[in-house]
């Protein structure tokens, strides 16, 4: 795809280990849409640690288990990813910064459409996350340093 989408709002970073023991990367959730109902989980890239695809590493833990395979393993997965960010930021365990309001950016890799609303989203944007202030983005970067 590879475009870009922009918004301001509530952004929640946090680490996740995509390969155990040790394969870490950063990941950001934030919401867009009429009511929040567009989910965007990407990536922020950190130049020492890769930038895995987020719906490979979901179907490494074989989502449709808990997502069911009604709606294809693409939206079992997007189920899984959109629960990790969710999760991150209701969840009190684990380093995370969770931002209140700011300005950030996607250049989306893909879009998913559910089959059914989960976590209250009907939609999925992955990619590629940056987050507008520079003095965030340093804050974002010391949870995986």
């Amino acid at each position: 795809m590879g475009s870009e989408q922009t918004g301001t709002g509530r952004v929640t970073v946090f680490p996740l280990t995509h390969h155990w023991p040790d394969r870490r990367c950063l990941v950001a959730y934030t919401t867009t849409g009429h009511f929040g109902t567009t989910a965007i989980v990407g990536i922020l890239p950190v130049p020492e640690l890769e930038h895995p695809d987020l719906l490979a590493v979901a179907a490494d833990h074989h989502p449709q288990g808990l997502y069911g395979s009604r709606g294809g393993h693409e939206i079992a997965c997007a189920g899984w990813v959109i629960c990790t960010g969710w999760s991150a930021r209701i969840g009190g365990s684990g380093p995370r910064l969770d931002i209140k309001s700011t300005a950030w950016s996607l250049r989306l890799d893909r879009r998913i459409t559910l089959d059914k609303q989960m976590y209250g989203h009907d939609v999925l944007h992955t990619g590629t996350f940056a987050l507008d202030d520079g003095e965030l983005a340093k804050q974002a970067l010391q949870l995986v340093r």
